[in-house]
């Protein structure tokens, strides 16, 4: 299944009064970039996020940012206030003195994230999130590559039209300079001369080898998308180079303004399908 390396994706999980957020961000590259943010610094689960990436992404810029939070707080603290208020006042009426603030008292009751975060049912919600996430990025990815595929298919389709209209157009063109040399054959006395001038250019218009390449190149790529394959934006890339090369050929051998034109348009297809290609994804993990 082929897909897009661009993508994005976004889970939430609240456990009692603790929430949990994961964002997952893909962009186009030539390799496997990933980049973990938190405010933990924990190394073990930055491993093992990079590791659980690496299984599912072959290609593709990779950023994951995770938070912790802490819900409905402002209740429990409205809770604590008036319980803290009911000691204040008692140790007041005992004129108890204690060298102690509430901002001291506020301290022992601040939860800790990152020892929040080493808590077993913590960690386990966390990886089931980023799990979750994951497989909702791939659905994105793998619904962006399919209308990238279809875009492809679409233009290589008219690349093989244009091709098509080439040939005709170039059979009509030879057709008509061997008429001419036939023409000037019948009026010159001196046969050998003209054949000199006049074949190598024949020759030199002669575009099949050209076709012939242009349409195994097509074929080539129309098969590739058919199969599981690895590299296909990478494999794409290449042979659209080499359809590149074939209309550029064309081109050079054409004196007629509109075969120029067909070749033009065909340079401006590939260049379309080279940018459609780089951001594809092919994979075999699910």
């Amino acid at each position: 299944m082929t897909r897009s390396m661009t993508g994005y994706s976004s889970k939430t999980i609240t456990i009692k009064n603790v929430s949990l957020y994961l964002q997952i961000k893909s962009e186009n590259s030539k390799g496997l970039d990933i980049n973990y943010n938190d405010e933990f610094n924990d190394f073990e689960l930055n491993d093992l996020v990079k590791k659980k990436i690496e299984s599912k992404f072959n290609r593709g810029k990779i950023r994951i940012n995770f938070s912790i939070d802490i819900v409905n707080i402002s209740n429990q603290i409205k809770v604590l206030n008036t319980e803290l208020n009911k000691y204040l006042e008692l140790i007041k009426s005992e004129k108890i003195k204690l060298n102690i603030t509430y901002g001291d008292i506020i301290k022992f009751i601040e939860i800790d994230k990152n020892k929040l975060l080493k808590k077993p049912y913590i960690r386990s919600k966390f990886f089931m999130l980023l799990q979750s996430c994951i497989l909702d990025l791939i659905k994105k990815q793998k619904a962006e590559g399919k209308l990238t595929l279809k875009s492809i298919n679409s233009k290589l389709r008219k690349i093989d039209l244009i091709k098509q209209n080439i040939r005709s157009k170039f059979v009509k063109y030879s057709k008509k300079l061997e008429k001419k040399y036939i023409s000037e054959l019948k009026k010159t006395s001196d046969s050998s001369y003209l054949k000199k001038e006049i074949s190598p250019l024949i020759e030199k218009i002669d575009i099949e080898e050209e076709i012939v390449r242009l349409d195994s190149h097509i074929k080539t790529i129309f098969k590739l998308m058919r199969k599981n394959n690895n590299n296909l934006g990478l494999i794409m890339d290449f042979y659209m180079q080499e359809v590149n090369r074939e209309a550029n050929t064309l081109a050079s051998k054409s004196k007629d303004a509109s075969l120029s034109n067909d070749s033009i348009k065909i340079k401006h297809l590939v260049n379309q399908i080279r940018e459609l290609a780089s951001n594809l994804e092919w994979l075999f993990y699910f």
